[in-house]
């Protein structure tokens, strides 16, 4: 592009506020041809100069370089006006004017890789393999890569520790606390059990409930558990503004981020207990059909009898099991961004659901093997943070095998325990959940143009930059 292109007014009006009007047969569709030498320009504004009379000469006959005469404009000590000049937003690296680009400018259109009429124009366009994609935060924007999600995610935590694990140990040292000690009291009451039954096994009472805690035990254990279910739940919303922040280079403070996702604490609660309701009626299910395909083998078994009807039975129960756990995979895979979405798209549970839904179409199987990835590395760590606790207590357990305060000890150790690995694994998970809801909407919207323009502009943006754009 000339510099003349880039002082170029596209906007169709004239300097004195007048729609330029052109006839059909001018054999122009937004553009104008250039003069000949030595002629004036019949379009004095479309070459971003002022009209005669206004203060302003046009350029010297012949001239290229519109620098060498520059451009005055009534009211602006010779600058364009505010909203035509390049930095505010008619230049192609900053999207096209207000009311779209014109057409026959150089730099506007729809950029590589994003379908007609699915991406903003703007000219950039940064696809996969444009290693220029300009990078404020985290993250490259440009459609991301295995390396890129998982990269960002470690990478918000290690440049954010206190937003990120601070949060996560505050959020779930609160949350775990009822859940511990009911666990505790439990434990002791089924340890005391198993202690009587192995001393003498005639002793126990046929009549005595089946589990040996008490009923308000096991209320307190299940309503602890739920509490940690919810508290995991409102920190990934949390994490999830954090994430999306620091993609455009913020780091937001605990306050910051508590002020993000605050508004959206019932949103996100809803959201949890429609998906916990939903792994309720997937677990119904999949225990009647476990039951049923046991009660067929054992029935095409005992009139089979050998070893081809214990073959049939483990092969009908292999059957249900997958024709359960592969539909609900698939539904549990669509509704996989639904947390990013009620945080950054300030809409509501279903509202959530919906939009995962449609996002995800296309992707489940991508979505799928990373979010089994990131259970892995979950599991890996979890698995490297217990060993060494399950060791120490054991070794306490031996040596102090009557102990009274054995059980305490035991107990707070797996309260400790809990809270880390929440605390190092749960801003993992949000960062690659958050990170692939915003590829995917790169992928399909061309949020990345989006985003570039509010990090090239200095704006100072917050999750609301997220918000889709509103259908036409």
């Amino acid at each position: 592009m000339s510099q003349e292109d880039g002082h170029r007014d596209t906007s169709g009006e004239n300097p004195d506020g007048t729609e330029e009007q052109r006839s059909p047969g001018s054999g122009s569709s937004g553009g104008s041809e250039r003069p000949a030498q030595g002629s004036p320009d019949p379009n004095p504004a479309a070459a971003g100069w002022a009209a005669p009379g206004r203060g302003a000469t046009p350029p010297p006959a012949g001239t290229d370089d519109p620098g060498s005469a520059p451009p005055a404009q009534p009211g602006h000590g010779g600058h364009p006006p505010y909203g035509q000049h390049p930095s505010y937003g008619q230049h192609p690296s900053y999207g096209p004017p207000p009311g779209g680009a014109p057409s026959g400018v150089p730099g506007y259109g729809a950029p590589p890789g994003y379908p007609p009429g699915n991406a903003p124009q703007g000219g950039h366009g940064y696809g996969p393999g444009r290693p220029n994609a300009p990078k404020p935060g985290v993250v490259a924007l440009r459609p991301m890569s295995l390396g890129d999600i998982f990269n960002g995610a470690f990478s918000y935590v290690r440049n954010n520790p206190k937003t990120t694990m601070g949060s996560a140990l505050v959020v779930m040292a609160l949350a775990t606390i009822l859940s511990s000690i009911a666990s505790t009291i439990f434990l002791d009451d089924y340890t005391t059990f198993l202690d009587e039954v192995m001393a003498d096994p005639a002793a126990v009472d046929p009549n005595a409930p089946l589990f040996p805690s008490s009923p308000l035990v096991m209320g307190l254990m299940y309503i602890g558990e739920l509490i940690v279910y919810l508290g995991a739940a409102i920190l990934l919303g949390l994490l999830a503004a954090v994430a999306g922040m620091a993609i455009l280079g913020h780091k937001l403070t605990p306050k910051q981020a508590w002020e993000a996702a605050r508004g959206r604490i019932g949103a996100i609660i809803g959201l949890s207990l429609l998906k916990l309701l939903l792994g309720f009626v997937i677990g119904v299910v999949f225990f009647i059909a476990m039951f049923v395909a046991i009660l067929v083998g054992v029935m095409v078994g005992y009139s089979s009898g050998g070893g081809a009807g214990v073959a049939i039975g483990l092969l009908v129960g292999l059957l249900a099991a997958v024709a359960v756990i592969a539909p609900a995979t698939w539904v549990w895979i669509r509704l996989y961004f639904a947390m990013p979405i009620v945080v950054l798209e300030r809409v509501g549970p279903f509202q959530a659901m919906a939009r995962s839904w449609r996002l995800s179409r296309g992707g489940w199987w991508r979505t799928l093997g990373y979010w089994l990835l990131t259970g892995l590395i979950v599991m890996l760590v979890q698995t490297i943070l217990s060993g060494p606790v399950a060791l120490i207590t054991g070794v306490i357990s031996v040596a102090a095998p009557d102990a009274a305060w054995l059980m305490v000890l035991a107990g707070a150790i797996t309260y400790l325990l809990t809270v880390l690995i929440y605390a190092v694994t749960q801003p993992f998970v949000a960062g690659v959940n958050t990170l692939l809801y915003v590829d995917l909407r790169m992928r399909r919207e061309g949020l990345d143009l989006k985003l570039h323009q509010a990090a090239q502009r200095g704006e100072s943006s917050g999750p609301e930059i997220y918000l889709p754009e509103p259908r036409a």
